[in-house]
């Protein structure tokens, strides 16, 4: 039997969806799954043990090669958990094609007339309504699967003395200027830490990007000997192994938070403009989101924006950094 799933993107997104891997390789362990990703999210699939062939396209002209590639398979069942034009290319004329419900019109109407969904439903179970329109079962648990190379692993817990320490991770970026809690706060958060006597932990900080970069050195000089800033000099395997041994990880919303969530850690996630209707808390790990509910505003946008329409920005700026603070301490003594 061969399967089909197209999930282009992102890194988030991307890792939301590994958990119907198991569901198909349960019900069908002798299946052959190929899995459609973008050249730039390839990192988080390539190395996963449950996918027999990655098909990976970068431009129009990839597409189009991967699309005549595609045409000559013939797939037993094919997942679409991305549903664009680019899938329905892929997908036309077309047996045994199963899709979920984007639930675009719900979005609509709570982005922009602020009407409150009837049911919350995490992005995985959403992409499980896929698999149950193919006559599987699914199942109210999962896990995100991330496949760290254990050599890598070894490599970078000797390079950076993680055997040694005990640290949080600071995850300061996101892909939207509204989904990102004001570095000042971190750098403010920083500084609490250093004084505090509750808290005998290092803070590493990571994250890729130059808006990141420079956010992450903004927030290490406020204790360069608390602080280890790793942001752009990792890799993303290497990200996954100094995820995967931190004791909570502090994050916007964003990729790392759902690779943290792939090794079952602690999280502490800051949620600006986005809310929890559009189901993309870490809810298969232990967590706490600190969010502004007293927002008429709130939900802006569903991916972010890269400004407050409101000139405000309360989402953010009314979370303050000893909230933070007395909420990460709470999740580390539990």
């Amino acid at each position: 039997m061969k399967i089909l799933i197209l999930r282009f993107s992102s890194f988030g997104d991307i890792l939301l969806a590994t958990p119907v891997l198991d569901i198909l390789k349960k019900n069908y362990p002798e299946s052959e799954i190929h899995w459609v990703v973008f050249k730039k999210f390839e990192e988080a699939l390539n190395t996963n043990p449950l996918i027999d062939k990655l098909m990976i396209f970068k431009d129009n002209k990839g597409f189009s090669r991967l699309k005549k590639e595609i045409s000559g398979i013939d797939y037993d069942m094919i997942f679409d958990l991305h549903i664009n034009s680019k899938t329905r290319a892929l997908t036309n004329y077309r047996k045994n094609v199963f899709t979920y419900n984007k639930r675009v019109f719900d979005r609509f109407m709570l982005v922009h007339f602020k009407k409150k969904y009837n049911e919350i439903i995490p992005v995985t179970k959403m992409y499980f309504r896929a698999l149950e329109k193919a006559g599987l079962d699914t199942t109210s648990k999962w896990k995100l699967r991330f496949g760290l190379v254990k050599e890598t692993e070894l490599a970078t817990v000797e390079t950076y003395g993680l055997h040694n320490i005990n640290y949080i991770v600071i995850v300061p970026g996101a892909s939207y200027y509204t989904k990102m809690w004001p570095r000042e706060y971190f750098r403010e958060m920083v500084r609490k830490i250093s004084v505090s006597k509750n808290l005998n932990r290092k803070i590493i900080i990571i994250g890729k990007g130059r808006e990141e970069e420079e956010a992450a050195e903004y927030i290490a000089e406020q204790d360069r000997k608390l602080c280890i800033n790793l942001a752009g000099k990792l890799s993303f395997q290497e990200t996954a192994a100094v995820l995967k041994f931190s004791d909570l990880v502090i994050t916007n919303d964003n990729g790392p938070m759902h690779l943290a969530e792939c090794f079952g850690k602690k999280i502490l996630a800051v949620f600006g403009s986005t809310t929890e209707e559009f189901g993309f808390y870490p809810y298969s790990t232990q967590f706490e989101v600190v969010h502004n509910s007293g927002l008429r505003c709130r939900p802006c946008t569903h991916f972010g924006r890269k400004k407050c329409p409101k000139k405000h920005f309360k989402c953010m700026m009314d979370i303050t950094p000893d909230y933070v603070l007395e909420k990460a301490l709470g999740m580390l003594n539990a």
